[in-house]
């Protein structure tokens, strides 16, 4: 395996992320993703060993697709690192939204057929998709310690910038 996921799996996971989006740039996500979120928090002896025996070891299997699994008579189910990892991508697509990087410098998509989001909305977006990649994250983490593939410390997941704005008085 090239990346934990495909971006036909991204594309069928997690929030939906457009069809004609460029391959190129999705693939740029997940990188930074892996990088940035995933290996951080798994150490890269186990992100390593899932790129290589990802779609062998039933273990392996488990964690990156998720489901259901029992320790001591207690029943768990999470969704999945694939899932945790799509959701990570989606922030990063949120927050680039529409803009492109072409020979003549960043440009932004602006045409009388579409409208752009404000920031505030972006930010909500953002903050929700990372909320919810990071609970993801967690859920594999316990899996890994429940299940014995995760030994030594591990990380949590890193802070990733989400600002959270509140009202006071």
């Amino acid at each position: 395996m090239q990346h934990l996921i495909t971006t036909d799996e991204l594309i069928s996971t997690g929030r939906p992320i457009s069809k004609q989006t460029d391959e190129n740039k999705l693939l740029a996500f997940i990188n930074e993703a892996e990088q940035m979120n995933i290996k951080p928090v798994l150490g890269d002896d186990l992100f390593l060993d899932l790129l290589e025996n990802g779609e062998e070891q039933s273990n392996y299997i488990v964690l990156l697709g998720g489901g259901t699994y029992t320790v001591d008579e207690q029943i768990y189910t999470f969704a999945g690192l694939k899932q945790a990892l799509s959701y990570y991508v989606y922030a990063k697509y949120v927050m680039v939204g529409d803009f492109n990087a072409t020979r003549f410098g960043v440009m932004m998509k602006d045409d009388s057929y579409s409208s752009h989001i404000s920031a505030a909305e972006r930010s909500n977006a953002y903050n929700d998709s990372l909320e919810i990649a990071n609970f993801y994250l967690q859920e594999c983490i316990d899996y890994c310690k429940r299940v014995g593939i995760l030994k030594n410390k591990v990380g949590r997941p890193k802070a990733t910038g989400g600002v959270k704005i509140r009202k006071i008085g």
